[in-house]
């Protein structure tokens, strides 16, 4: 299958305002300007620092917290003997939550929400009208060692070996401080500029009938080595309460479980220009409002995900968000709800 080039993406012609400064609605390119994030075009990754203030991010907390609460399974969240996978909703890979309607819970919404946020991807983009992933909540608690959580590494891309440019800028709205033994993002730094080269030189390890289109590339630990043998090393990544993380989609990744004393708490975030979307997908984003169904990351390249889509894990595991929530009118843009 051929590689994509940059000319699948619709482009739109950027528009600078007549005082030499960007003007931001409704002007944009089609690919990332990750320049305005030097760090981005050199590590592949940039910790944004103080998007929100820090009461802001504990009040979040507090809410994804209460949220956890109230599913009835034994978590308090002022108790740490209660801090055990049994007393709390099905999750993964240490504390990914991304069913019961989660991407649709009032705070989830509000985070998304918060127009400082907003801005970090409009000037990535160029333009503040954009779409939203409705993505998911990550509260990685510090079980005990001997608790059934899934710790092991799962290095991955979220992009297709078809798409080998600048395509996408992920991000984690951080919200509370992650050190080293927190959990968290895991990157093996040093890979996303070689991503085209990694697939050209292992065409020979690609399924019958070509590379998948789906935004999403898990590597075994033979692929790793070539990108060792080329002086990739594992970083964590650090960040303050408030901080977002950003990383360009080609940069190999993992979310490490939380090791030390205290939690990771963050929400997945990724915005995109709304005019590069589509009536098919315009129509799929308001069927997964409609029916609470979290998305992949890519707002635009984007599938829906969670518990209708895949099925309960549990009996009592619903679709139906604990505290659905009402859309302002700049949430119902992010949405694709509401024309700009």
């Amino acid at each position: 299958m051929p590689v994509a080039t940059q000319t699948e993406i619709h482009s739109a012609e950027g528009v600078g305002s007549s005082s030499g400064t960007l003007k931001l609605r409704g002007a944009h390119t089609a690919s990332p300007q990750t320049e305005v994030y030097a760090d981005l075009d050199k590590n592949g990754f940039v910790v944004v620092p103080g998007v929100l203030p820090r009461s802001r991010a504990e009040e979040y907390v507090q809410r994804a917290y209460a949220w956890l609460e109230s599913f009835g399974k034994g978590f308090k969240a002022n108790d740490r003997s209660t801090w055990k996978p049994e007393n709390l909703p099905s999750f993964s890979k240490g504390g990914l939550f991304n069913r019961y309607g989660c991407g649709h819970e009032q705070f989830a919404w509000d985070i998304r929400s918060e127009p400082a946020l907003i801005d970090v991807f409009a000037q990535i983009w160029g333009t503040d009208e954009l779409l939203v992933s409705f993505d998911g909540v990550n509260v990685s608690l510090p079980f005990d060692q001997d608790a059934p959580v899934d710790r092991k590494p799962w290095p991955h891309v979220d992009q297709s070996p078809n798409r080998r440019f600048k395509h996408c800028v992920q991000g984690i709205m951080n919200l509370y401080d992650n050190g080293p033994k927190d959990g968290g993002l895991m990157i093996l730094q040093g890979s996303y500029p070689l991503y085209s080269e990694f697939f050209a030189a292992h065409e020979h390890e690609a399924p019958p009938g070509g590379w998948e289109w789906k935004d999403s590339y898990h590597f075994t630990e033979s692929q790793l080595k070539w990108f060792y043998d080329r002086g990739c090393e594992w970083k964590k990544v650090e960040a303050n309460a408030g901080d977002v993380i950003l990383w360009d989609s080609r940069l190999i990744h993992y979310g490490a479980a939380a090791e030390g004393d205290r939690p990771r708490v963050a929400t997945y975030v990724c915005y995109k220009p709304a005019s590069l979307s589509t009536p098919e997908q315009n129509a799929l984003r308001k069927e997964c409002v409609e029916k609470y169904d979290n998305t992949s990351h890519d707002p635009i390249f984007f599938r829906p995900t969670g518990t209708r889509v895949f099925g309960p894990l549990t009996p009592d595991e619903t679709n139906q968000p604990k505290q659905p929530a009402v859309l302002s009118d700049r949430a119902k843009q992010l949405a694709g709800v509401l024309a700009y």
